[in-house]
This record gives structure tokens, sequence and C-alpha cells, in this order.
């Protein structure tokens, strides 16, 4: 149940900021509030700011109207109308923030005892979620988001080899990391992506082409363009092709958890995505397509920075989760445009801003080679080394040759291997002019 003291102190921040117009406290998020109605008029609020409108009793209500939210306009009215003439008090804002870090805490402290009483549970689970979701929260506890320093101390004392923010590969994508892997439409990212998660759900023996999962990871896969029936034979498929031990099923349908989402873009994106993070305790989430939930003008570069560097990275670092999002290439170009460019050039063939290859801690792109058989070039391009991708042979690169499955109508990846990949048929022999005839 709300305090009414927390209660009432929210009212007469928001009647102070839409009185005066003043700008959101920096140091507070819209989830912070206690009160439904109060998140509601700070995510109006905060939305406003966003867009440079300044943000008032009548602009907030046509904002919640424009949201279909349950907050009615005398409510605003009355909120605003509350504070009277009192200055507002910063410590309101602070007092907030502190009451959202401890029931944040007692969530947590609660779900662990619970998990904890559960024989099924695993322990290293457990003390990844409970570390991640305190960890998320520590920042928090900063005011106004102050900058943390780093002593010397401890960059000296660091265990490079040992990271336990790791989460993929050797430190190649950590807690609160991101990644994009950009390829044309059509080719099989979505299969690509099934096969990735199916496979780093289970951990243990199974890997994805070498690239190593630190221990089982709990993975939620959130898409826009998939059927039921298209997923289910793409996780049917990959699901048979990895050959998976009974304890391992178990483990994968516990980790995975597979969402269909054809209504949360733009601002609703990033909370849909906490809630999906939170709900499933996730250390992994993937997107496909990342364009189905932007909302924005993808070329345009305060549009995209904003919704990556903001809306997005502010979720990845409160709940630690790793974001591994596919991207659409532009419009294909002709084979002889592309002549001479490398795995790290193509990074920049996905659609948008610079900023959807800048922003990611890792770019792998999928390239489809020339010939008859379905074969694909799979590159990663800014840290490759540490990824542990391995080719057919075992041996560690920084791209690959896979295929669609040899199996017809299986969907599924595997290794090309050199007899795959057709052979530039070798060039004519030039005929010899003919002779002229000797004259006598």
């Amino acid at each position: 149940m709300p305090n009414h003291k927390t209660a009432d102190i929210e009212r007469f921040l928001l009647g102070g900021l839409l009185r005066d117009s003043i700008a959101f406290p920096p140091n507070l998020i819209p989830s912070d509030f206690i009160e439904p109605k109060h998140q509601d008029i700070a995510s109006a609020i905060f939305s406003l700011a966003e867009e440079n409108v300044s943000a008032d009793e009548l602009t907030v209500t046509m904002r919640l109207r424009e949201r279909k939210s349950a907050v009615e306009a005398f409510y605003v009215s009355e909120i605003t109308s509350l504070i009277g003439l009192s200055s507002i008090n910063p410590a309101w804002a602070d007092e907030i923030r502190r009451q959202s870090i401890l029931r944040h805490i007692n969530t947590v402290a609660k779900k662990a005892v619970e998990l904890s009483a559960d024989f099924a549970t695993d322990p290293e689970a457990l003390i990844a979620y409970t570390e991640g979701s305190l960890l998320a929260v520590q920042g928090r506890g900063k005011k106004n988001g102050a900058p943390s320093k780093m002593s010397a101390e401890d960059l000296l004392a660091f265990d490079r080899s040992n990271d336990p923010n790791t989460v993929l590969g050797n430190r190649w994508l950590c807690k609160g990391g991101s990644a994009l892997i950009v390829s044309q439409a059509g080719v099989g990212k979505s299969s690509l992506m099934m096969q990735a998660a199916v496979h780093w759900a289970v951990g243990g023996r199974k890997d994805f082409f070498g690239i190593k999962a630190k221990r089982p990871l709990r993975i939620v896969i959130v898409q826009a363009e998939n059927d039921f029936g298209d997923v289910a034979e793409a996780y049917q498929d990959v699901v048979t092709g990895a050959s998976l031990w009974p304890d391992e099923r178990a483990k994968l349908e516990d980790n995975l958890a597979i969402y269909r989402d054809t209504n949360s873009v733009g601002e609703a994106f990033p909370g849909m995505i906490r809630e999906l993070i939170t709900q499933h305790r996730a250390d992994l989430i993937f997107v496909d397509p990342l364009l189905s939930f932007a909302g924005i003008d993808i070329a345009d570069q305060q549009q995209a920075s904003q919704f990556l560097r903001h809306d997005l990275n502010k979720v990845l670092v409160e709940t630690q989760a790793v974001l591994i999002a596919m991207h659409h290439t532009t419009k294909p170009r002709a084979a002889k445009d592309k002549e001479g460019q490398t795995v790290a050039d193509l990074a920049y063939s996905g659609a948008g801003s610079s900023e959807f290859v800048n922003y990611f801690r890792e770019v792998a792109v999928l390239v489809r080679q020339q010939g008859d058989e379905p074969i694909f070039k799979f590159g990663l391009t800014k840290r490759r080394g540490r990824a542990g991708l391995k080719d057919s042979l075992g041996d560690f690169a920084g791209e690959i040759s896979i295929r669609h499955s040899r199996n017809k109508g299986e969907i599924r990846w595997e290794y090309a291997l050199p007899g795959d990949v057709a052979q530039p048929a070798p060039p004519p022999t030039p005929l010899k002019s003919p002779q002229k005839a000797r004259e006598w």
C-alpha cells in the first residue's frame, strides 16, 4: 500500500513542477513514484521535456489524453492547486528517490528469499539475479547521478581473466552491454537469433559457433515480424538440431521466454523491455528487428542518439541485462559496389544513422556469398578477439562461413564446409585468331 506521507510528497512535487513549468528533477525517473497516477503524470512531464515543450497543467493534461491515461483532468488541476504558493523543496525529489530505492531492494530481497526456498533453483543464477538487481539500483543511490571515480588501486587489482560481469565470451559482452546483428531482410536472421538463444539458454556444452555463455543464461526474445507458426518452426528445428539431453530441455524451458509485440513502439518500448527483463530476471534480451520498435526517423542523428544512448541505455544500466538487436540493411548494393569491402566496412550497411553502429559494443554482419547455395559470411567487427567465434576446423576466427541446413526444409544454421562454396569457374581460354593464309 502507498505510504500516505510519500504520496503527499509526490503530489506536492508534481504540483510545483506544473505550477511553475519547472524541469523534471534529473535524479528521478517516472517509475520512482509509488502512486500509478503520479507515474503517468511524471511520464507525461518527462516526455514533454524531451520534446522541449513546457510542461504545465494544460500540456500535461493533453499528453495524458493522447496516451489514453486514466488520470482525469480534474486531478491534474487539483494537485496543481494543492501546493498553493509554497516553494518547491528539493528534498522532496530526494525522498521520492530514496523510497523508490528501498522498495526495489525490498522486492529483490523477497524474491531472493522465495527462490532460495525452492530446491530447483540454480544457486549461480540466484546470485547473478540478486547481484545484478542490486547493482542496477546502486547508482540510483547517488544524488544527481554523480560520476563515480575509479581508483587506481582497484584498476590495478582487476582480475581481467575472471570478471564477474562477463556474460558472453571473454568480456565480449558484459552486463549492460549490447550488440547489433546486421543483415538483409529474409535471409534468416530470426532463426540465427533463435539458435543463439537456445544454445546460450542451455549453456554448458552448448555454444553458438564457439561463442560461449559463462553460465546458462535467462533469455527473453521479443519480436514483431513472425507469427506463432514461424517461431514454432524455427524453435522446433533448432532444438532438434541441438540434440539436447533431457535436463538441458528442462533448463531451456525455464530459461527462454519468447514474446511477440507489435504495439510497444517509440517511448513505450523501453518500458516494455524493462518490464520483461525484470519479470524474467533476464541476463539477455533479443529484439527482432530493432526498427519495428524504434518509432523514430532512424536517419536523424539526434533522434537515434536519444533512442539509443538515453532511452535504451538507461534500461540496460538499470537492469544490467545485455541487449542483442537484429537490424536490417539498406537496399542491397550492386556487386561492383561491394567489391573490396571488408566485414568492418559492411557494419555500416545497416539502415539509418551511423549511431546504430557507433553505440553498440559489438556489431556483427551476416552477408550472403555469391553462388547458388545459401552460404553466408558471419563476421564480428569491433571486439572479435574477445568473442570466441570459431570456424569449422575449431580455430578462433573473426569471421566464419555458415549456411542454411543441408536438410531440405529444416530451419537452422550450420558451418559451411569448403566443398559447399561454389568455386569460381576458370576464365575461358582466349581463341587464337585464325592465321592468314600464306600467299604464294
